[in-house]
């Protein structure tokens, strides 16, 4: 749906702050950037929606326009929340959730991460335990399922594939952890959204 549309150039050339895009047949994106001083940063994208009852796009969510700023607020707060949160995150905190979404795809060890942050290793597991709730493994591997949440998508992409590419080199682990953190296996979360029943 958004290849058929211009979204990407229309965020290039008004990035200014969030944007309402409709396209032919009623079709409609929200843009809201993560940062409105920092454009670069990135933008959360809404959609695809109708905003006109009468369209024809089949199991499309319709959301009357009167609703997009209210969306568009909601987005906002959360953002800020988020924001907040991170900002009160310790610097070795910071740098390690940083680290891992650049490099998970790699063979990421702890002692990797403590030698890059130039911290003692007890010490750091225990700030980012006490900060984030998580530790270094869990939440490396959180991020690792939801990255390869994506791959799944393309049913052109074999499960080994899909492990390999997010950092797994063994494809039985990536299906254990897979499955403890969302309860089935990514061949079942993969058939379950890409075949999954249209309901009447």
């Amino acid at each position: 749906m958004i290849k058929n549309t211009t979204i990407y150039k229309d965020i290039k050339e008004n990035a200014l702050s969030t944007l309402n895009l409709t396209y032919s047949n009623n079709i409609s994106f929200l843009v809201v950037p993560i940062l409105d001083y920092d454009l670069y940063r990135g933008y959360f994208i809404v959609g695809p929606f109708k905003s006109d009852p009468s369209c024809t796009v089949p199991d499309m969510v319709y959301k009357p326009a009167y609703l997009i700023d209210n969306m568009s607020q909601i987005l906002k707060h959360i953002i800020n929340e988020k924001l907040s949160s991170y900002n009160s995150l310790s610097s070795y905190t910071k740098g390690c959730i940083d680290y891992v979404h650049r490099n998970y795809s790699l063979d990421i060890k702890i002692d990797d991460i403590c030698e890059h942050l130039n911290v003692n290793k007890s010490y750091f597991c225990s700030v980012f335990k006490k900060e984030t709730g998580y530790t270094f493994t869990n939440f490396l591997n959180m991020i690792r399922v939801e990255r390869s949440k994506r791959l799944l998508m393309d049913k052109n992409n074999s499960i080994l594939d899909v492990a390999l590419s997010v950092g797994y080199n063994n494809h039985n682990y990536y299906t254990t952890t897979f499955k403890k953190l969302n309860g089935n296996t990514p061949l079942e979360y993969r058939n379950n959204v890409l075949f999954k029943p249209i309901k009447n």
